[in-house]
């Protein structure tokens, strides 16, 4: 697993000299990040879409009546703005550990300008497994009228650590009804259609700035060197959202507020001066809608994004 897309991920490379990450507690379960509201203004849709080079422009026009459409990825800069918990202390000892290892976004209903919406997150499950700890995190947006609009499951895996409890503690929503990923052996060898991305020398700074997400792994080379990485790496949401939008192009005619849920696994890096490929593995109609499984391929074939799901109606 390479650390993708987390505050932590300039130690954790470095992490392996240092003692381990010990025991986690199951008391963190239930404890809340500060409550953070944003304005979804034209600006800010405008930046993130640009963020990722989407070019579709319904992200930034603002003369029609709806006005500038809101891409799902906007989720992860509301995310990243409500991280903080101040009344707790980091466990420095298991934060170098840390690493961001998939994503579950569900969208209740689209995100739209001039929306004011509130996010706030919290520890919902602990559960020991093979690498480590895996922790999900949950983060939940609602608007000015406190209509739940979007929930995203940020998971991450402390590798090495242990769980004070002989048992997992689970608090999750039930997930009857939810799209689970088919078995490997059920997806097509050869994807249906891939697309290729570039992967600017600049990307990184690009979706920083625009998406409002800081961390310096990402833009300043000597920060990724001293964390024994071989340069600044694009964003694990950068990659997830530039997926997103290829597939929202080719199997939903272009248009993100059919989309429902957004899953994936984050694994390999991406670099500058590089490309990706957007895998299409599968379709399917289900109970929950059009289901797209999908992949991402960085510039050495290696899985950047693993087991994707993208869920949008029919």
């Amino acid at each position: 697993m390479v650390p993708v897309e987390t505050e932590k991920t300039a130690s954790a490379a470095a992490g392996s000299s240092q003692i381990g990450p010990g025991e986690l507690s199951t008391a963190d379960i239930g404890v809340r990040t500060i409550a953070t509201t944003t304005l979804l203004s034209a600006r800010f849709l405008m930046g993130y879409a640009a963020a990722i080079g989407d070019s579709n422009p319904v992200y930034y026009d603002d003369t029609t009546e709806q006005g500038v459409a809101a891409h799902p990825g906007i989720c992860f800069s509301l995310q990243w703005k409500s991280r903080f918990k101040p009344d707790r202390a980091i466990n420095s000892r298991a934060a170098p550990f840390g690493v961001h290892a998939s994503t579950d976004l569900r969208i209740h209903r689209p995100f739209r300008m001039g929306d004011a919406i509130t996010t706030q997150g919290g520890v919902v499950a602990m559960q020991k497994i093979p690498p480590g700890v895996f922790v999900v995190d949950r983060y939940q947006m609602t608007d000015s009228m406190g209509h739940l609009v979007a929930e995203l499951d940020y998971n991450g895996i402390t590798r090495g650590a242990t769980l004070d409890s002989p048992r997992a503690r689970v608090a999750l929503a039930d997930a009857d009804g939810l799209p689970q990923p088919l078995p490997s052996q059920a997806l097509s060898a050869q994807p249906a259609w891939s697309k290729e991305i570039p992967v600017t020398r600049y990307a990184a700074q690009q979706y920083t700035e625009c998406a409002q997400i800081y961390n310096p792994i990402h833009t300043e080379p000597s920060v990724a060197i001293a964390a024994g990485l071989p340069g600044i790496i694009l964003h694990g949401s950068a990659t997830q959202s530039m997926a997103l939008s290829a597939v929202v192009d080719r199997e939903f005619a272009r248009d993100a507020k059919r989309i429902t849920r957004v899953c994936g696994q984050l694994r390999a890096m991406v670099l500058m001066d590089s490309r990706i490929h957007v895998d299409c593995l599968g379709v399917e109609l289900q109970p929950a809608g059009k289901v797209v499984f999908y992949q991402v391929r960085n510039a050495d074939g290696q899985l950047a994004i693993a087991n994707g799901v993208i869920v949008g109606t029919a």
